[in-house]
């Protein structure tokens, strides 16, 4: 049987018209050729989206003003923590650093309290149990060069580390967690699959008015005074390991067609300040909108919900369902995610696809 060609199939998309009766008949009944076009179709959407790029009018005397603050050591960008793995431990993972991977990766900070020392004084003010979207817009928040001070960092023992790997079996036995398969994959996803494992570690801040003070008078922004039950109160974060699992990135390939994600939920552990005098003050420092600090305030208890950053204008979102589990459904011109949590464990499917594809994904990953 004669199948219709590419060029064919990627012109439906833009003169769906234009098909000859012959043409029409055979695809209408060709089940094979119907798959080819919504591949087609997919990848035609996706590349017009990374294409358009939004009018702006140059500021040409405060970019030199940025620049020169950038050559003084003053305002110095900083690269996120998951950018820093991918650049500097594998070049070809660089796609993964997406608005989407970021909210997976947000989470996964490290694992490992009791060897502090300090757990027996420790008070839980956060592990989510389940998602819920929170809209923000891009342009809302603080530039990157608003980089306060808040105390004294230190991992136990070292920053996470992420790696990337061929190898299922060895990704299995670094994180511990299950390689996971879908019963079966749409038309355009193909293998090989790359693995990411992102290392266990712990991560814990303890907070300093004075290092905030002064890092807030260097930038000549005013900040509300640290109360005296956060100012030397230590936050150990626990979470991780996660494992990453990608196709797409074979051959001249650079765009993930499908990621599936997992990670042990994040717990944070305080030394004596509550969830509620954390986030009354954090939430209340320069850089945190007012519209996003009210979304994270009215939820009803924030110490076990884990908010998904939804981009404004970019992507909306809808309850659903995963093997019984409440979960959040991500849909964007490029593609869709789904995000739950189900037995402490942080899920997420996504990629170059529809929303009935990732959850049917996601229901039938084993």
């Amino acid at each position: 049987m004669r199948h219709l060609n590419d060029g064919t199939l990627r012109r439906m998309s833009d003169e769906p018209l234009a098909l000859t009766a012959s043409d029409q008949s055979h695809f209408d009944g060709c089940a094979e050729c119907r798959s080819r076009h919504e591949a087609i179709a997919n990848r035609a959407r996706a590349s017009s989206a990374m294409l358009a790029v939004p009018s702006f009018e140059p500021q040409p005397v405060a970019a030199l003003a940025t620049f020169r603050k950038h050559l003084a050591g003053q305002g110095a960008r900083r690269v996120p923590f998951y950018q820093r793995w991918i650049d500097r431990n594998a070049p070809r993972m660089r796609p993964l650093a997406t608005p989407v991977m970021a909210i997976v990766l947000s989470a996964i900070l490290v694992t490992g309290l009791a060897a502090t020392g300090i757990a027996v004084t420790m008070l839980r003010v956060y592990a989510p149990d389940h998602v819920t979207p929170v809209p923000v817009s891009p342009s809302a928040f603080a530039p990157a060069s608003l980089l306060l001070d808040y105390g004294t960092v230190k991992w136990l023992p070292a920053p996470p580390s992420l790696q990337q790997l061929s190898d299922p079996v060895a990704a299995h036995a670094q994180t511990g967690l299950p390689v996971l398969m879908p019963a079966a994959l749409p038309n355009g996803i193909t293998g090989p699959v790359t693995y990411g494992v992102v290392s266990q570690a712990a991560g814990s801040l303890t907070f300093d008015a004075k290092r905030l003070a002064a890092s807030a008078a260097k930038q000549h922004v005013n900040v509300k005074r640290m109360p005296s039950s956060i100012d030397g109160n230590t936050l150990v974060v626990n979470a991780g390991p996660a494992l990453l699992e990608v196709w797409g990135l074979s051959g001249q390939s650079q765009a993930p067609t499908l990621v599936i994600a997992q990670t042990r939920v994040p717990t944070v552990d305080s030394t004596g300040a509550s969830q509620a005098e954390l986030e009354n003050y954090l939430l209340s420092q320069p850089g945190v909108p007012p519209d996003f600090a009210s979304q994270i305030k009215a939820i009803k208890d924030p110490s076990t919900t884990l908010p998904l950053p939804i981009p404004q204008g970019l992507a909306t979102t809808e309850s659903t369902t995963v093997n019984g589990h409440q979960a959040t459904l991500i849909k964007a011109v490029i593609g869709a995610g789904v995000v739950w949590i189900q037995n402490g464990v942080i899920y997420a499917v996504g990629g170059q696809l529809t929303p009935d594809q990732v959850v049917a994904i996601a229901s039938t990953l084993h």
